[in-house]
């Protein structure tokens, strides 16, 4: 894959996590709401989940980009 495609892949990976806290606040039934370990799923995502892929989407393309 060339290097512009890798960062357009990329930067559609963290658009969508991104996009991901709204949807699971404002989902119907609103699924951000659920308790896992007594602490809510949009907490989950918010704080932890997102942020580790987002970290690793980013060193994976920087990589990548070196080679």
């Amino acid at each position: 894959m060339s290097v512009p495609r890798r960062r357009r892949a990329a930067i559609v990976a963290l658009l969508v996590l991104l996009a991901g806290a709204p949807l699971l606040a404002l989902a119907p039934a609103v699924p951000g709401a659920v308790r896992v370990a007594g602490v809510s799923l949009l907490w989950w995502y918010s704080a932890l989940v997102a942020p580790v892929l987002a970290t690793g989407i980013a060193i994976a393309c920087l990589v990548r980009d070196r080679e």
